[in-house]
């Protein structure tokens, strides 16, 4: 069975993705933290008829990215990689200490690295979706390093898309406020997108996006 991957997918975009994955694709279910709810992840695909697997990595540590890729490759052929995982902080750039903006970037950034680096090994045709933002688009205030994390994932994804084309598809989906608990945190009651609205543009993209398109969630 083709097998897709979405780091970060314990909840919010990525658990709706790899559920959404699971009706054509045994997904495996990233997570670093939170194992109770990557298992509910892996729970929700079973009960719609799906298969998958959690596997827990720190898609910011290369050797983590392997593992993931490593045991995916057990269960089939990687055909599909989405490049969720990420790490969100509101805070004027002089406030902030040199470990928090390091963390928001080795996720962010080094993590779509790592993973589409790894992931070559093993994916011979298939589409690699790169979760970015709309203010990686349209930067804002207070939150600097996150904007410039998301930049760098944008113009990443358009250069390595010349590389891999046409083989592999790379592209990448640019999500504006997403109802997450990330989004949450920081900003409250502000209108959000469900996530399932930013799983269907990631699914449309593996579909029928272009090399090295950034599409905008709107």
């Amino acid at each position: 069975m083709d097998v897709a991957i979405v780091t970060g997918s314990s909840r919010g975009i990525g658990r709706s993705t790899a559920i959404k994955l699971s009706k054509n694709y045994f997904v495996v279910v990233n997570y670093l933290r939170n194992e109770n709810k990557a298992l509910d992840t892996v729970a929700l695909i079973e009960k719609m008829g799906g298969k998958g697997i959690a596997v827990k990595g720190d898609v910011s540590k290369y050797e983590d990215a392997k593992n993931i890729i490593k045991t995916a490759a057990d269960y089939g052929e990687i055909r599909v990689l989405v490049n969720n995982a990420g790490v969100y902080k509101v805070s004027p750039f002089s406030r902030m200490m040199p470990s928090e903006w390091e963390r928001i970037v080795e996720v962010n950034f080094y993590g779509v690295m790592n993973m589409t680096h790894a992931v070559l090994d093993y994916m011979e045709r298939g589409v690699i979706v790169n979760i970015s933002s709309v203010i990686g688009l349209h930067p804002m205030a207070n939150a600097a390093p996150y904007c410039a994390s998301k930049s760098a994932v944008i113009a990443f994804t358009k250069a390595v898309a010349q590389e891999l084309a046409p083989k592999i598809k790379v592209l990448c989906v640019a999500p504006g406020p997403t109802d997450t608990d990330m989004l949450r945190k920081y900003h409250g009651s502000m209108f959000a997108d469900p996530p399932d609205k930013v799983a269907d543009y990631i699914l449309n993209a593996i579909e029928r996006g272009k090399p090295g398109d950034c599409i905008n969630v709107r």
